[in-house]
């Protein structure tokens, strides 16, 4: 008899918002996965014999109150339809300020 193994998926989401508006470019069709289920998307890679846990869903505000605004409906939207199966874990934003090495010129 196998044991069903507990899964629990990590999600980085200014590296998975950005890969969407980057695919977005490519083909408009995309624009309608802003607002994918998480645990949905992430139920569709179990294999046999797993369940999952949990998603652990890792963000930061964004600086822009209308941005913030979008974010936040989302994140509600993946709260209320999943319960404590999405976890949302925020940080805060830090902008960065790169210096050219060869003009010492900010990027």
């Amino acid at each position: 008899m196998e044991q069903t193994k507990r899964v629990t998926f990590y999600i980085d989401g200014f590296n998975f918002y950005f890969g969407l508006k980057r695919t977005k470019r490519i083909d408009p069709a995309w624009k309608r996965f802003y607002w994918i289920d998480m645990v949905k998307l992430c139920e569709s890679f179990l294999g046999t014999g797993q369940v999952l846990e949990k998603v652990i869903y890792f963000t930061a505000s964004p600086l822009s109150p209308q941005k913030n605004s979008r974010q936040s409906a989302f994140l509600n939207a993946n709260k209320l339809i999943n319960g404590n199966r999405f976890e949302v874990v925020r940080d805060k934003y830090l902008e960065k300020h790169i210096i050219c090495p060869y003009c010492k010129g900010d990027i």
